[in-house]
């Protein structure tokens, strides 16, 4: 089944699950692709719902129900071992409406969720890179608004334009492939992006927004849009259920730009992604990291804010090896660099290597594996004011500890196909400098996450 389909991030936009759908159980056939995006298919447990499926596929319905869970404890390290639980239910409904209305190349989207629980890294210290990446931002009510925008495609597919409430993570910097991690550093789009700019808006909150593709080549596009910037986005007293569209605490639009290439190599066709990208908030609200001094009456300095954020990535996946056929079922590395603007945000740039490899055991086509590496550089500019607030005996900026300088995460697991729908992965990560903080002993975190497509 496809990556993005059955992780907490669901709804990466249709057009980028080039993936396919791998060596899925015996499913009904789907109907034949219009011009207007089609939701790929998705194993179930309750199969194809006694018919009901291939009946609304064949109108250009598509709907999905999956519920999640994740749990982590920290059996060593951090300020102090803990556990817990994340949570979320899902739903998703996709309509080809040329299938159903005869309306050419127009789709709409919409995704809804229920979440609960609490993050383990924030009881052992660490509020930069969470190792349950389902947390967060879901407002503890029972209908959370995800995503409702619509989709339009022309010229045989060639121009793609979506405009209605969206997040930037769903078009841009994203991959399906990054939710095969429970850490948060990948999980939908690298953390240092929606945490260096709340511009860059992420799962699961969405902002008014337009977004243009364009495909000058069958193996290339260039995208970009015009997003939004609410300073509330993920505040639990403006948007904690997502359905309410004010507008009163924008500050600015961010706009993406992306390049890719999509090439296949040899005769075996092993798909890649490569990808450049920059966003720039225009936002006049950023304010200098030096205003907590300012604030406490240290000589020498003024509050200040800046205009203005750029951040920028380069993004890679490619296939190394087939194991069979399907665009996932094989060994993929994944690379990535993002750099933020130093003056602006606490992230100041992530480095990401990883491997996902599924379909390699002929006995259990569904199972994968995965490996991941990632570091976040704090800063240079925060990490020189928290040196001061320490010599002065100041609260540190940015909630910390201690000086914050570097992140890093290893994380390593296993997805098991349970049975047709289920998926069980057990998972181990370590966090050196949890927090980036020296004074916060490295954590070694065991876990899973459980997740089943209804």
């Amino acid at each position: 089944m496809a990556w993005a389909l059955v992780y907490g991030k669901q709804g990466i936009a249709a057009d980028t699950l080039t993936y396919g759908t791998g060596m899925q159980a015996a499913q009904p056939a789907p109907p034949a692709p219009t011009q207007a995006i089609d939701a790929a298919p998705v194993e179930r447990l309750f199969d194809d719902w006694g018919g009901l499926q291939p009946k609304l596929q064949a109108l250009g319905i598509n709907v999905q129900f999956n519920a999640l869970t994740e749990f982590a404890s920290n059996v060593s390290g951090g300020t102090h071992n803990a556990a817990s639980f994340a949570n979320q239910i899902g739903f998703s409904n996709d309509i080809n409406w040329e299938r159903l209305a005869g309306v050419t190349g127009l789709s709409t989207h919409i995704i809804i969720v229920n979440r609960s629980g609490s993050s383990v890294s924030h009881s052992f210290g660490d509020n930069l890179l969470p190792v349950q990446e389902i947390y967060g931002s879901g407002g503890n009510v029972a209908l959370h608004l995800v995503s409702m925008y619509a989709q339009q495609t022309m010229y045989d597919g060639r121009l793609d334009i979506e405009l209605g409430r969206m997040n930037v993570e769903n078009d841009f910097a994203s991959s399906p492939l990054y939710c095969g991690f429970l850490n948060n550093a990948l999980c939908g789009d690298p953390k240092a992006l929606p945490a260096g700019d709340i511009g860059h808006s992420a799962y699961p909150d969405a902002a008014w927004a337009m977004r243009i593709k364009l495909h000058p080549t069958p193996d290339t596009y260039v995208q970009s849009g015009v997003y939004e910037v609410n300073q509330g986005l993920y505040s639990n007293v403006n948007f904690r259920t997502g359905w309410k569209f004010d507008t009163s605490q924008d500050s600015g639009i961010y706009i993406p730009v992306e390049v890719a290439w999509l090439p296949q190599w040899g005769p075996d066709a092993l798909p890649g992604h490569y990808k450049l990208g920059f966003g720039y908030d225009t936002s006049s609200t950023y304010k200098d990291f030096t205003n907590s001094l300012a604030a406490a009456g240290v000589p020498g300095y003024t509050a200040q804010t800046h205009t203005g954020n750029f951040q920028g990535w380069a993004l890679v996946d490619q296939m190394l090896v087939r194991n069979r056929p399907g665009d996932d079922t094989g060994l993929i590395a994944i690379g990535g660099f993002i750099q933020n603007d130093p003056n602006n945000t606490a992230y100041g740039h992530q480095y990401i290597a990883a491997f996902l490899d599924r379909g390699f055991w002929d006995a259990r086509p569904e199972d994968g594996a995965g490996v991941m590496f990632t570091y976040v550089g704090v800063s240079s500019r925060l990490a020189a004011v928290q040196s001061i607030e320490q010599s002065l005996g100041l609260p540190l900026s940015n909630k910390a500890s201690g000086v914050q300088s570097h992140e890093m995460v290893l994380e390593v697991n296993y997805d098991l196909h349970v049975f047709r729908g289920v998926h069980f992965q057990p998972d181990f990560q370590y966090v050196v400098r949890p927090n980036a903080q020296a004074n916060i002993r490295d954590a070694a975190v065991f876990g899973f996450r459980a997740r089943v497509e209804f």
